[in-house]
């Protein structure tokens, strides 16, 4: 588990260095199979779009990790936050 958060950390690092201030992502939890993701930003307040950071994100996650991973729960809970599931998929 460590060495997944490990990585985990730097495509996230990656990722905001890449997209910041438009969109921001953090960890929210992680477990073994899954995590949950908070996006925010500049883009964040219109929901037209954005969601499409959380899709691009499964590509880093197949980058950095090797696994295949999907979205299985997007909300918006506030106005300029997205919260996203990824689940890994089994192969």
């Amino acid at each position: 588990m460590q060495d997944f958060k490990e990585v985990i950390d730097r495509l996230i690092k990656e990722f905001n260095e890449t997209r910041s201030p438009e969109c921001e992502a953090k960890v929210v939890s992680l477990e073994r199979d899954s995590l949950l993701v908070e996006f925010t930003g500049t883009a964040a307040s219109c929901s037209c779009c954005f969601d499409e950071h959380a899709q691009d994100f499964i590509y880093y996650l197949k980058d950095f990790t090797g696994m295949d991973f999907e979205i299985t729960e997007m909300k918006r809970p506030t106005f300029g936050k997205f919260l996203v599931r990824f689940e890994r998929l089994e192969t």
